[in-house]
């Protein structure tokens, strides 16, 4: 008997796993509608629905630096940090370098 209890949840958790993975392999859209049902004196405010339909795209591509460009940023990094001698000037080395690593990106 417990056996085949064991073989039934097995299979239902095999089912449940197999349903799981096929709604996620599924770009599904969603919508959202507000408010979903009158207030209590059945009024509405305008606008009386709002649905925002959202529509799941395609993911982003991780960037990867190359080593080189790794190491520019780094030496960068050292030299503003160790010339800024106010905050302000520290932030605004950080933002330099990485306008320069943005923009060795942009160039492939």
């Amino acid at each position: 008997m417990k056996t085949t209890h064991r073989i039934l949840a097995a299979g239902l958790l095999a089912a449940l796993c197999a349903a799981a993975s096929a709604a996620q392999a599924q770009a599904v859209q969603q919508q959202y509608q507000y408010p979903s049902a009158p207030s209590k004196d059945g009024s509405q405010s305008p606008p009386s629905t709002l649905r925002i339909t959202e529509t799941p795209g395609a993911a982003a591509v991780p960037i990867r630096d190359t080593p080189e460009s790794v190491r520019k940023y780094q030496r960068c990094r050292e030299v503003s940090d160790r010339a800024a001698v106010s905050n302000e000037q520290m932030r605004a080395g950080v933002a330099q370098c990485l306008k320069e690593l943005e923009a060795r990106r942009q160039a492939g």
